[in-house]
């Protein structure tokens, strides 16, 4: 009976270290997937603050050649330039890295944006995955 008992303890013992390690591994699958997902949302913000200063810029830019509609040469609208600009680029990047900033990382990579079709399409690369966001933009079409 006495060995019964000893051996119903090594069971019991083998069974408890089962369900700690269980407990360990399910809370390293659980780290793992909060911060994915903190990843994969920290992406998403940065894209659409980069979108919203590319969209910023493009407003910007309509608003300049509609006021100069009269002026002799006519100002023409060039949106592939406006997307090169130094100036709209780190405007995008500056608002991607805040973004990722309020939410607790850091984003030191580059946006990048271009026309396609009817739209600018902004993207970057954050914590190795690529994001996308998209502008609806009648000048970047051709005519």
């Amino acid at each position: 009976m006495n060995g019964e008992r000893g051996q119903a303890l090594v069971i019991a013992a083998l069974l408890i270290g089962i369900g700690a390690l269980a407990i360990v591994g399910l809370r390293t699958v659980q780290e793992r997937v909060l911060a994915n997902a903190l990843a994969q949302d920290t992406g998403e913000a940065a894209v659409e603050a980069a979108a919203a200063a590319v969209a910023d810029a493009y407003a910007r830019h309509l608003d300049s050649v509609r006021a100069h509609v009269f002026d002799v040469p006519r100002p023409t609208v060039d949106v592939v330039a406006l997307l090169a600009s130094p100036a709209t680029r780190e405007a995008a990047r500056a608002a991607a890295a805040e973004a990722a900033a309020r939410n607790g990382a850091a984003f030191d990579g580059a946006v990048e944006a271009r026309c396609a079709g009817a739209t600018i399409e902004i993207e970057l690369h954050h914590a190795g995955r690529l994001h996308r966001a998209a502008l609806q933009a009648d000048a970047c079409s051709p005519r």
